[in-house]
């Protein structure tokens, strides 16, 4: 027997037969089904086939043992990686410090859930975490400082600085930044800059003024000759709050538990996306809602964790409406929640096959005003009975849809409950958005929408704020009369005037 290390490997030659005991435990056996494969003969051809070692060991198939195999290559034949399963992912770490460095308002758990999805690896959060904690610290930093300086990132943002601050090499920014953060009374050595607003919160309220007026329709030129400034300053305070949507959430301390979700198409440079929202179902104000490039099950289920980890219970009731791909969305997230199908869209899809069968008007008008009036019954039997008696009378194509996805799915249209909360949310999405020349980017389209549900919690969402919280107490017509530039009010009209003219 010779053993020699040869180019970084270790060369075995065993010149007389042998024999050896082991153990019966999953170790050895995966050890036993490598350790055969890699016997080489002195032709230098493998000794054993995949299919000769299966046969051995009893097993059905080849690829019973050719897994085992590609796994040993997976950790580079390194038999000790090998049977232990450990996978070695510090390659990961620049992935991880890009996704996080752009990502850092979202939560760490959705965070790592959104990682691990996109570059389709195995990670446990406990690792997600460990690699995190040894990313460069500065870009970090950089854009933390940003965020927390205007009081926009949670407490994950925080925790994720003192992983960072483990480091032995981290610069000292770093303990004197949380130090900081710990200590808001602190007094900043900062000289405030020359503005003709006399305090950061006097700005903050400007801009939240720009966002609402910009969700009531207005654009950004008539918002600049309401306040006497230029269309650029409106534009920079427009985007100044960087996390509009952060604000909005710490902001809603109530909601009834039973809400309805649904979606709203947009097109930004040509390209469809959509706006996903969850509202309430009682209260009719949204209390989750993101831009989302597509209505596959990914985008639901981001939307729906999203939404769990904000407000950290279930909802009572989901009421959406027929799309597959929500549906399995729903069955990952909430599971054991109670949902309704929206009877608004049974009723339309039922009305466009009604009107694809080539009725006389009569006729069509006739089965319509029908179907209308049975969905009107009090009684959930009376309903259904109505349904089951249509299904006679009605042309084959109609009838089949009533069979299949009306009675089909009764359980869910007993309550006969409609997304109209949803739908006049999206009708209001769709009226400021469309007063937009164009959506040039994704961060136009979101900021857009968070001006538009800012505008609806300060009109009509006392009731479930916070008391507290910045958005409850923002006093729209006080921040009017105090940045509206009344003097010049004669100037915007007259300017109105020759436009109109």
């Amino acid at each position: 027997m010779s053993v020699i290390l040869e180019n970084n490997q270790w060369h075995v030659s065993i010149h007389v037969p042998f024999t050896f005991n082991l153990p019966d435990t999953v170790s050895n056996l995966k050890f036993l089904l490598v350790f055969l494969r890699l016997l080489i003969g002195k032709s230098g051809v493998n000794l054993l086939t995949f299919q000769q070692i299966a046969d051995l060991f009893n097993y059905p198939d080849r690829r019973n043992v050719h897994n085992f195999w590609q796994e040993f290559e997976q950790h580079s034949h390194d038999i000790l990686a090998y049977l232990s399963r450990k996978i070695d992912l510090i390659d990961c770490i620049p992935r991880i410090e890009s996704f996080v460095t752009n990502n850092l308002l979202m939560p760490l758990s959705v965070m790592y859930q959104e990682f691990t999805g996109q570059a389709k690896l195995t990670m446990s959060f406990a690792t997600f975490c460990k690699y995190a904690s040894q990313i460069s610290a500065i870009s970090v930093l950089k854009q933390a400082q940003k965020l927390l300086s205007e009081k926009t990132a949670g407490g994950d943002a925080i925790h994720l600085l003192k992983l960072l601050a483990g480091q032995h090499n981290v610069p000292v920014i770093c303990d004197e930044f949380l130090e900081q953060i710990e200590t808001p009374d602190t007094k900043s050595t900062q000289k405030p800059a020359k503005s003709k607003l006399y305090s950061s919160l006097e700005r903050k309220n400007l801009c939240l003024l720009v966002h609402y007026l910009v969700g009531s329709g207005m654009n950004f030129e008539t918002i600049a000759l309401l306040l006497n400034t230029c269309k650029a300053t409106v534009s920079n305070l427009w985007h100044e709050i960087v996390d509009l949507q952060s604000l909005i959430l710490n902001s809603i301390a109530k909601w009834s538990g039973k809400v309805s979700i649904d979606e709203k198409y947009v097109k930004i440079k040509g390209i469809p996306h959509y706006v996903i929202s969850i509202v309430d179902f009682v209260t009719g104000i949204p209390l989750f809602l993101d831009l989302y490039p597509d209505t596959k099950k990914t985008s639901y289920e981001a939307c729906f964790r999203t939404f769990k980890h904000i407000y950290r219970r279930n909802p009572t009731l989901i009421v959406s409406d027929g799309s597959k791909a929500l549906a399995a969305a729903r069955e990952t997230v909430f599971p054991k929640v109670h949902f309704q199908l929206c009877k608004f869209h049974k009723i339309r899809n039922l009305f466009k096959r009604i009107s694809q069968c080539h009725l006389s008007e009569s006729k069509d008008r006739y089965f319509k005003h029908k179907i209308m009036n049975i969905f009107k019954r009090e009684t959930v039997s009376g309903r259904k009975k109505g349904m089951l008696c249509l299904t006679f009378i009605t042309p084959p194509a109609a009838a089949a849809y009533i069979k299949n996805n009306i009675i089909g799915n009764w359980r869910h249209l007993s309550k006969g409950l409609t997304s109209n909360a949803s739908e006049r949310w999206n009708r209001k999405i769709k009226k400021v958005v469309s007063g937009r020349y164009g959506l040039k980017s994704a961060d136009t389209t979101r900021n857009l929408v968070f001006s538009l549900w800012l505008k609806e919690l300060v009109d009509k969402g006392k009731p479930i704020l916070r008391q507290e919280s910045h958005i409850a107490t923002l006093n729209i017509s006080q921040l009017c009369q105090e940045n509206v530039d009344w003097l010049h009010l004669d100037h915007f009209f007259s300017i109105a005037a020759k436009k109109a003219a």
